[in-house]
C-alpha cells in the first residue's frame, strides 16, 4: 500500500512537471518579432494597406489576453525602440497608434480644440504622462487624399489635412517628423514610425487611433477601439488607474532564433574581414532596403478595398514632378491644361499656389521648410490630381 502510494506520488510529480513545461512552450510559442537591426532606407518600399473588412470594422488587432510580438521601431532620427525591453521597466507599456490624417488624433493634441471626447483624453494623457510608458505609433494614414485606405475610414479626395499615404519610408518618416514640430499641435512624447510592411498597425491595431495597456508578459491587458470614446468613460480611466496601480514588473523570458543561414554569412564575414588587415571601408551605420519580416497575419497582394476615387471624381490630369526629393526647384509637367496649382504641407496649408498655369512650370521651394508636400493640380472641368514631394 505504501510502495502504491509512492508510485503515485512520484506520477504525480512527473505528470505536474510535464504540465508545466508545456504550459512553458505553449506561452514561449507565441512570441515572436517583428523587429528590425537598423532603421529601414528611406527608399524602402511601403507594403500596400490590407483590406480589413468592412468601413468601421474594430474587431481586428490584438485582443485582451493575446500575447503581443516583439518589435523595434525607430524616431525620426534613427533611435530606436524595443517594445520587449520596454516591457521590463518599472510601468506599464501604453501603446496608441495615430497619425496627421487621423482627425481624433489631432483633435486631442490640439490645445484649442474644444469637444467632451478630446478633451477626456487630453487631460487623461496630460496628466498621467509619468504614470505609464506611452509608446505612439505613427501608423497607416486613416484619411489619405492619395493612396489605398484601410477599412476604418472613407476614402476622401479632399480634406484638411491633404495628406497621402506614404510610398516609401521616407514619406512616413517626414509625415511624423512635421507632425511632432507642428506649431498648433502639442505632442509631449516622442513618436516611432511603423515599419515599412505595417507590421505593427497590420498586428497591434488595424484601427487609426487605438490604445493597448500592456502587462510585462506582453500579454494585453486593456483594449480601447477608440482613445478618445476610451477615456470619456470615466470607468475606463479608473480601470486604467487600477492596472498601474496593481502593475508587478517582470521580464521577458525569449530570445529570437537565430537563423542559420544568418549565422553562415555572419561567420564568412567575419573571416572575410579577418583577411583584409585593413580597416573595413564599409558604413555599417547606414541603413539598408530590406523586404519585411515574415507576417503573422496574411493580408491580400495588393489594396483590396473596393473603393475607387475614378467613380467619385472626374479623372485628373497626369503630373509629373522631379526631381523628387527637390532642394531648390521643382519641375513639374502636365499631360493636360490645368487650371490651378497648388503645393500644401501635412496640415493643409497652401504654402505656394499658381493660376492659369503651363503644361510645363518650374516652382522654387529653396525657401520652403524641409519635409513632405503634395503638390495639388486642378483642371478645368474640376478633376484633381495629387502628387507627393519630398524637399530635402
Amino acid at each position: 500500500m505504501i510502495e502504491t502510494m509512492h508510485h503515485l506520488t512520484i506520477a504525480r510529480h512527473i505528470l505536474t512537471a510535464l504540465l508545466a513545461v508545456m504550459a512553458c512552450t505553449l506561452s514561449r510559442a507565441q512570441y515572436g518579432d517583428f523587429g528590425l537591426a537598423e532603421q529601414p532606407a528611406d527608399t524602402a518600399a511601403v507594403d500596400d494597406i490590407i483590406y480589413y473588412g468592412d468601413y468601421m470594422d474594430m474587431s481586428g488587432g490584438y485582443n485582451v489576453g493575446d500575447t503581443v510580438f516583439d518589435f523595434t521601431a525607430y524616431d525620426f532620427d534613427g533611435n530606436p525602440i524595443n517594445l520587449y525591453d520596454q516591457l521590463a521597466g518599472q510601468r506599464p507599456v501604453v501603446l496608441v497608434s495615430g497619425s496627421v490624417s487621423c482627425i481624433r488624433f489631432r483633435n486631442v493634441f490640439d490645445p484649442l480644440i474644444p469637444g467632451q471626447e478630446v478633451w477626456a483624453a487630453r487631460t487623461f494623457i496630460y496628466d498621467h504622462q509619468e504614470d505609464f510608458n506611452w509608446i505612439f505609433i505613427y501608423g497607416v494614414e486613416a484619411h489619405p487624399t492619395d493612396g489605398n485606405c484601410p477599412s476604418n475610414c472613407p476614402p476622401t479626395i479632399n480634406t484638411d489635412t491633404a495628406v497621402v499615404q506614404p510610398a516609401v519610408y521616407s514619406e512616413r518618416r517626414w509625415a511624423m517628423h512635421d507632425w511632432e514640430n507642428s506649431p498648433e499641435h502639442d505632442l509631449p512624447f516622442t513618436m516611432y514610425a511603423d515599419n515599412p510592411d505595417n507590421s505593427i498597425y497590420n498586428n497591434f491595431f488595424q484601427r487609426p487611433f487605438g490604445l493597448l495597456a500592456l502587462n510585462c508578459d506582453g500579454t494585453v491587458g486593456i483594449r480601447a477601439d477608440w482613445v478618445t470614446s476610451f477615456f470619456l468613460d470615466v470607468s475606463n480611466e479608473e480601470e486604467l488607474m487600477m492596472f498601474r496601480q496593481n502593475y508587478t514588473s517582470c521580464q521577458i523570458d525569449w530570445e529570437p532564433e537565430e537563423d542559420e543561414d544568418e549565422q553562415d554569412d555572419t561567420e564568412d564575414d567575419t573571416n572575410e574581414d579577418d583577411t583584409t588587415g585593413g580597416d573595413d571601408d564599409s558604413d555599417e551605420d547606414e541603413p539598408v532596403d530590406y523586404d519585411g519580416p515574415d507576417h503573422a497575419l496574411e493580408g491580400h497582394a495588393g489594396n483590396g478595398t473596393e473603393s475607387d476615387l475614378s467613380e467619385q471624381a472626374p479623372i485628373g490630369a497626369a503630373l509629373r514632378v522631379f526631381p523628387n526629393p527637390a532642394q531648390s526647384v521643382l519641375t513639374v509637367v502636365s499631360d493636360a491644361q490645368i487650371n490651378s496649382l497648388q503645393l500644401t504641407d501635412l496640415r493643409g496649408r497652401t504654402v505656394a499656389q499658381l493660376t492659369a498655369v503651363d503644361r510645363f512650370l518650374t516652382l522654387p521651394v529653396a525657401d520652403l521648410p524641409r519635409g513632405q508636400y503634395v503638390l495639388i493640380g486642378r483642371t478645368p472641368d474640376g478633376a484633381i490630381s495629387h502628387r507627393r514631394v519630398i524637399l530635402h
